[in-house]
C-alpha cells in the first residue's frame, strides 16, 4: 500500500465534513480533537488514531462501524519502505586541547 492510499482515508474523511458543512473549528469543538490534529489526518498528511477517525464520523453523522472497518483494513497494510541512504563513516569526536585541561 502507498502513502497515497494511506492517505485516502483522510481525504475522504474530509469529504464527509465538507458534505455536512462543519468546520474544523466546529469539528474540533465536537471531537474535542485539536484542530491540528484534525488537519493533519483530514488531508492525508498523517495516518489518523482510530479513536480520531471514530470521533470525526461520529460528529459528521457517518457510519462508524463502516469507518472502523476501513481504519482497520488501511493500518493493516504495509507502509512504504523509505530508500536506503548511504551512512558516511562515523568518527570519533575531537576535542580541543582548551576542554583538556583542568578549570
Amino acid at each position: 500500500m502507498t502513502a497515497r492510499s494511506k492517505a485516502k482515508l483522510g481525504v475522504d474523511l474530509d469529504e464527509l465534513r465538507l458534505l455536512v458543512g462543519m468546520s474544523y473549528r466546529e469539528l474540533a469543538r465536537r471531537t474535542g480533537c485539536a484542530r491540528s490534529t484534525l488537519h493533519d489526518a483530514l488531508t492525508g498528511r498523517r495516518f489518523p488514531r482510530l479513536d480520531t477517525v471514530l470521533a470525526i464520523a461520529l460528529a459528521c453523522g457517518g457510519d462508524t462501524a463502516s469507518w472502523r472497518k476501513r481504519w482497520v483494513a488501511a493500518s493493516r497494510r504495509a507502509p512504504v519502505s523509505q530508500p536506503q541512504v548511504p551512512h558516511a563513516p562515523r568518527t570519533a569526536p575531537t576535542m580541543s586541547r582548551q576542554s583538556t585541561r583542568p578549570s
